[in-house]
């Protein structure tokens, strides 16, 4: 047999059930030709732009990079939408800009950040990139036009109109490619890097030597959030790449400054909160040379022990054992979703988990556990991301109450205290208890109570254990550190629930105390960092994202059989034609992996008429007299998914049967 295809191990097939061929018969001669989802091909084009709006209103707008969907990815190909371009608006998501408490004035000026993907599928690529720039800045600066990673690029403003632009459009800088010391590896292969959500994992910090350490770190990340519960369901869909480059420093930067590494990540200070990359267009370069269409969402791990990273064009995390799936995770979901917070205290509610207008028409209606939306009744009495040096003294939150409420909970994270008696906290003077959880990394606590408050002034009070007060600074580990405190009171469970089954309006406070809502109590990592597992409204929400990039049908394949030796094509008896699908529901490798109602249904036609006998096949078999246009649809359905409005669980696709193509 021959073949003009190579299977992936990963997609599943349906066998056909063994036949006796009659030893009277010549023998059986098969060519094929395969017929590729055109879905799958749409041309894609994309610019990266980062926007900021200065204190002067001037709007200053740097394009990043730009090329074909599938060089560079880290936005959906417009393929089903027809000839247009869409906008996404990629927010940085940065616990570092989280530094005002509620009872702190607000600074006059707030510099604003916007990250914005052109995608469109038109040859007007240029065009349209032009109009959004006349449109949405003042100023812009092209850093595609020059090859130096660290030279600088002047601003032009745009005031010659379309023409101008278009003559900076055609002057991308290169592609530099993989450079001398660099491997790269595939930790999950589940089909072509074109129709699957492709990943690639970048260190940074890690030297010549550290060159195994890189990838058993990378792979021990991969297991705890593909292999755990995380995005078990959505594995199928998914390829993983890990990109070592070597650096001539170990470890990540601190205080501003960044070490002799690969793509430069660093810290502002000492502080377990947001990890910057000073090196981006290394990055970009780097992993765009890891494959043609291997690029959709980067990463980039720092090797460092400790918790910290970021969220936007890179995902950003550690390497460390205790907390860096943690951030990876949360700053994947970000990505993937493209959603904003669900904490409170943050800058950005948007997407699929965050309702901002009305509870009467909220976006997860089709979720909600009752009848009839209604909002659980909670307060935020006090919000503070302190980043706080303990060393230096107490550091006191004070907050009021009106005595109307039930319930309370204080939630804290903190860094650096690694025995019981480092850390000390008192609530009106009380002392709560607490035990360490160990280690230096940063960590979260909780303290619930079963009453309300008192009406009037409240004080919550932390302190770094006595004992160490005349403690010597040890550079090596980090500070002992208040991070961040929330304190909220609660009606009874007959006005807000605590079971997290729950789904309804949940109030959420952002970084200056405005309302929206979310879905649910505690549940969701959008949320509860140390929770591993997403809501329903996310996990639908990812499934549309995944599938707006992923079609599943990847091919058809058709398998012509001829009687005898002869290649003539009138020898051709039948046809057996195989659709090619993503494995998810029964044809999943694992079915312990499956989710309990997932499943796929298939329906074929020949010539616009329904052939019912040949449904839920993914491999038929036909006479040669049924040549003719034939078409294949697949729908999937999972509990994980109960509005499709776009379709994208479905596929389908028009085809040939005809003995003049199996010799082409």
């Amino acid at each position: 047999m021959r073949t003009c295809l190579f299977l992936s191990s990963a997609i599943a097939l349906v066998a056909l059930a063994a036949t006796t061929v009659d030893a009277e018969k010549t023998s059986t001669k098969v060519s094929s030709y395969t017929v590729p989802n055109d879905e799958n091909s749409a041309s894609g084009y994309f610019t990266l732009i980062d926007r900021e709006i200065q204190q002067d209103g001037t709007r200053l707008c740097s394009i990043l990079d730009r090329g074909e969907t599938q060089v560079f990815r880290n936005l959906w190909p417009a393929n089903r939408s027809g000839d247009r371009i869409q906008v996404l608006r990629r927010n940085i998501h940065d616990e570092s800009q989280h530094g005002v408490s509620q009872s702190h004035e607000e600074s006059s000026f707030e510099k604003v950040k916007d990250m914005f993907e052109l995608n469109t599928n038109s040859k007007e690529w240029a065009l349209m990139e032009d109009a959004f720039l006349d449109d949405e800045c003042d100023q812009v600066k092209d850093e595609t036009l020059n090859n130096s990673v660290d030279g600088d690029v002047d601003f032009q403003g745009l005031t010659a109109g379309l023409g101008s632009n278009q003559q900076v459009f055609g002057n991308s800088g290169a592609v530099s490619g993989l450079l001398e010391g660099d491997e790269v590896r595939k930790l999950v292969d589940n089909g072509p890097d074109k129709n699957r959500v492709d990943i690639v994992f970048m260190g940074d910090g890690y030297t010549l030597e550290e060159r195994e350490k890189f990838f058993a770190d990378i792979q021990r990340l991969v297991n705890d959030m593909f292999i755990g519960e995380t995005f078990q369901s959505f594995l199928p869909l998914f390829n993983v790449h890990a990109l070592f480059r070597p650096s001539k420093e170990s470890g990540i930067g601190v205080n501003g400054h960044w070490k002799d590494t690969s793509f430069r990540l660093y810290r502002d200070g000492t502080e377990l909160r947001g990890i910057y990359v000073a090196n981006p267009r290394a990055a970009r370069e780097a992993c765009r040379a890891v494959g043609k269409y291997a690029c959709d969402f980067p990463s980039l791990i720092g090797n460092d022990p400790y918790y910290g990273g970021l969220g936007g064009e890179f995902v950003i995390s550690t390497s460390s054992n205790k907390s860096g799936t943690i951030v990876l995770r949360h700053e994947l979901g970000h990505s993937l979703i493209n959603v904003g917070e669900e904490y409170d205290g943050g800058q950005v509610y948007s997407g699929v988990n965050a309702e901002r207008w009305s509870i009467q028409n909220i976006k997860w209606k089709h979720w909600l556990t009752d009848a009839t939306p209604r909002e659980e009744k909670n307060v935020l009495r006090a919000q503070d991301y302190a980043w706080y040096d303990l060393k230096k003294g107490p550091y006191k939150v004070k907050f009021n109450s009106d005595g109307n409420w039930k319930r309370w909970s204080l939630k804290i994270s903190h860094s650096g205290v690694d025995t019981d008696d480092s850390f000390e906290v008192y609530l009106d003077g009380k002392r709560l208890n607490w035990t360490s959880p160990g280690g230096y990394d940063r960590d979260f606590s909780e303290w619930d109570g079963d009453e309300g408050f008192s009406a009037g002034a409240h004080e919550i009070e932390f302190r770094q254990g006595a004992k160490y007060d005349d403690e010597p600074v040890d550079e090596s580990r980090p500070i002992r550190q208040l991070c961040s405190v929330t304190m909220h009171e609660f009606m009874g469970e007959d006005q807000y629930r605590f079971d997290n089954s729950v789904i309804s309006a949940y109030p959420t406070y952002d970084l200056y105390g405005r309302k929206t809502w979310r879905s649910n109590h505690e549940f969701c990592l959008m949320r509860n960092m140390s929770s591993t597992q997403f809501c329903s409204i996310c996990k639908e929400g990812l499934w549309h994202r995944l599938l707006s990039k992923a079609s599943l049908l990847d091919e058809i394949q058709v398998d012509c059989q001829r009687e005898g030796d002869d290649d003539e094509d009138e020898k051709i008896s039948k046809f057996e034609i195989e659709a090619k699908l993503i494995p998810l529901g029964q044809f999943r490798e694992d079915q312990s992996k499956r989710v309990k109602g997932e499943a796929y249904t298939f329906r074929w036609f020949r010539n616009g008429i329904h052939q019912a006998e040949l449904d839920d096949q993914t491999r038929i078999e036909v006479p040669a007299t049924d040549a003719g246009i034939w078409e294949f649809k697949a729908e999937f359905t999972t509990p994980e998914v109960r509005k499709d409005p776009r379709g994208l669980l479905k596929a389908s696709k028009v085809f040939a049967v005809a003995k003049h193509l199996c010799s082409n």
